[in-house]
């Protein structure tokens, strides 16, 4: 059977406790680029990667609640990742949830479960 899940890596990185509302702070995290943003006091995490032209969202800033890609100005929606006036496709957005341990980021995946065990 094919199931999907969510596997949980904690951040580590000292800088996020101290990341400045508004600001970026571009990670790797599982092997994918990603940028972490702190908006009205809460974490978010969207991969940094601007589908326009494969650029990185990285050095852009938070405007209204969208992530503005510093290259094309496209406005991506912290929450859904959804370009604001439908200009190009979305960007992939993380869980994120913060415990007494800290920060950690979810990502999705995909396997094959036999006899209740996830086979990768």
């Amino acid at each position: 059977m094919i199931a999907e899940g969510t596997r949980w890596h904690r951040l580590q990185d000292a800088r996020i406790v101290t990341l400045s509302e508004g600001a970026l702070l571009k990670l790797k995290v599982g092997g994918r680029a990603m940028v972490i943003i702190r908006h009205q006091g809460r974490l978010h995490a969207m991969a940094d990667h601007c589908p326009h032209q494969d650029r990185a969202l990285s050095g852009g800033w938070v405007e209204n609640g969208h992530v503005v890609c510093p290259w094309h100005r496209i406005h991506f929606d912290l929450a859904t990742g959804k370009a604001k006036h439908g200009v190009c496709s979305n960007v992939e957005v993380f869980a994120m949830k913060e415990d007494e341990r800290g920060p950690s980021v979810g990502i999705p995946y995909t396997t094959l479960r036999i006899f209740g065990w996830d086979l990768w």
